[in-house]
């Protein structure tokens, strides 16, 4: 126990009337505004920007400092809005009063452009995106806000399009690890805006609410959307045009108890195509996650898998969705099996329906548009069920069953998200994906030890659209001249995201994160070996939920074996 270095970290697993064509507005202009919680209607409103801005009573703004023994709870700062047709960059003024660690969130809609991009400042974190087949698009970015915050914030976009957005402003928010939880979805040609249920790990967070719907009209409706029952709605306006408006939304709730949170689901008098997104706020004085160097020198066995559905386990994944629970697969076939973390027995078995295995060789979990999901890597090159090597592969999008709440059996639907290298088709066995981004990561398997790790576009493109893997490091592996210490085998993201393990048949690596860096600089970093779980083949590995230590399982013999290795 000497040495032991500890870190606290956020336990993070971490949202529109009218179908006419495009009216061909040309100006190029913005305007924009700021939205304080002590302003009335109207302020400073000029332009496009003329619409209708809620009365808002003067909200608490709990400095940062202040009441430091009580918990923290995330308060409402400001915002600002701004929008403008025919635009290649949306300039946002920065919210009133913004001090360093607010957490700002950025709302970017655009109409007639849904395969566009937006491109944030530097410092801006692509958070989620969600469209309608071609009408509308909404992204969500966040930052937290730093000593010497620019006066505005420019969005680019890759074609001209009309905008609006907003960036809405907390205080007392964990800059660490700020997003809790998030969803959303299009809801097409209805009043109703519906986002999918969140489940929360902080008690004491706030829901942040965004609805956007495309509009007809050369003035803004009065009352165009109504938030979700119990929010506090701080701006409701819209971008005017003949025929291709917006009308933009935001509101906020506090949280209560962690945990499974109620869908929240806005409205409009309009049955028009619409985007409602829900983002939920760790407060700053969250439980935490603990970040140890440390770990014990010797494995536990938690217990044995006793479902007949496990017979080539390959990967080990932790749920956000149900606490305790640790979901297993096969390579060759499409069983997902639920267990417990504290003594492996079967909680549940599902069939991922629709789907033929290549060689799902590793699984992972994170965020996705409908809250918290499955990732599960097609990834191998050695099939029962397709003798050929593939030379393109898959991960398949999974949402989770809640286990917890009773769902332990049936079909799961996947989507698939088929992919090929930059440069050559890879054998690989390990899949991570980051519990705040989402960023999917493989990284392929070498007997020379050199391993390479790339990583899937984000967003992701639409479900069966081929997309290429980013490079992002190579990874040199120790080699002792014996390739079962060098294959890498699988992967896992810490859930406080500064750090990865990843393991072989022989050995557990872990490679760190620089202090207060971003999470790829542990690309670069020198593995550190933890304790081996003896295993024959080992092929599964994942971070205890909490972070206070890790699992593994062996692909080879049965019976199959959950190990745990308790972090100091």
């Amino acid at each position: 126990m000497q040495n032991t270095t500890k870190i606290l970290c956020s336990a993070a697993m971490l949202a529109w009337a009218g179908c006419e064509p495009p009216d061909g507005e040309e100006s190029g202009e913005s305007t924009a505004e700021t939205l304080a919680g002590s302003e009335g209607p109207g302020d400073g409103e000029t332009g496009a920007e003329a619409g209708l801005v809620r009365d808002i009573e003067e909200l608490p703004i709990v400095e940062p400092g202040e009441d430091e023994a009580l918990p923290a709870t995330p308060s409402y700062r400001s915002s600002a809005v701004a929008s403008g047709a025919g635009l290649t960059a949306l300039t946002i003024g920065k919210p009133a009063g913004v001090v360093q660690g607010d957490v700002l969130l950025a709302r970017i809609t655009n109409r007639n452009n849904a395969a566009a991009v937006v491109t944030p400042p530097a410092g801006w974190t692509f958070l989620r995106s969600d469209q309608s087949a071609s009408q509308i698009k909404a992204w969500v970015f966040y930052k937290v806000a730093g000593a010497a915050e620019p006066a505005s914030y420019a969005f680019s976009i890759d074609l001209a399009s009309n905008l609006a957005g907003s960036v809405v402003a907390f205080a007392n928010v964990d800059t660490a690890n700020p997003i809790d939880a998030h969803s959303g979805q299009k809801n097409g040609l209805v009043a109703t805006f519906d986002t999918p249920p969140i489940t929360t790990t902080a008690a004491g967070g706030v829901a942040v609410w965004f609805g956007s719907q495309v509009w007809a009209g050369t003035t803004c409706p009065t009352s165009p959307i109504v938030p979700p029952s119990g929010f506090t709605e701080v701006l409701d306006t819209c971008l005017p045009s003949a025929g291709t408006a917006l009308l933009y939304d935001a509101a906020y709730k506090a949280l209560g108890a962690a945990g499974p949170q109620p869908a929240f689901n806005g409205s409009s008098p309009y049955a028009n195509t619409n985007i409602a997104q829900v983002v939920a706020l760790r407060p700053a004085g969250a439980p935490t996650c603990t970040v140890g160097d440390s770990f014990a020198g010797s494995y536990t066995t938690v217990g044995t898998v006793a479902s007949p559905a496990i017979v080539e386990p390959s990967g080990l994944a932790a749920s956000r969705v149900s606490p305790g629970v640790i979901y297993v697969h096969n390579e060759d076939t499409t069983a997902v099996v639920a267990i417990s973390a504290s003594n492996a027995a079967t909680l549940g078995t599902f069939a991922v329906a629709g789907v033929t295995p290549a060689d799902w060789e590793d699984v992972a979990t994170g965020p996705c548009p409908t809250g918290k999901c499955i990732y599960m890597g097609d990834i191998g090159r050695s099939s029962a069920n397709f003798p050929t090597p593939p030379s393109t592969f898959a991960v398949y999008r999974i949402p989770e069953p809640d286990v917890a709440g009773g769902q332990t059996s049936g079909n799961l639907t996947a989507e698939k998200f088929p992919f090929q290298y930059p440069d050559s088709p890879k054998d690989a066995e390990s899949i991570m994906v980051h519990p705040i981004t989402g960023d999917i990561y493989v990284i392929t398997k070498s007997s020379t030890g050199l391993s390479k790790a790339y990583k899937m576009p984000n967003p992701l493109p639409a479900p069966n659209t081929m997309s290429t893997l980013i490079f992002v490091a190579n990874l040199q592996l120790p080699t002792n001249g014996d390739p079962n210490f060098s294959y890498a085998t699988a992967a896992a993201i810490h859930p406080c995201a500064n750090r990865f393990l990843l393991r072989t048949y022989r050995t557990v690596y872990e490679f760190r994160a620089a202090p207060n860096a971003a999470f790829e600089t542990a690309f670069a970093a020198t593995p550190v070996a933890l304790t081996d779980t003896v295993e024959g083949q080992g092929e599964a590995i994942e971070y205890q939920a909490d972070g206070a230590g890790y699992f593994t399982m062996s692909e080879s013999p049965s019976p199959f074996r959950l190990k745990r290795v308790a972090r100091l």
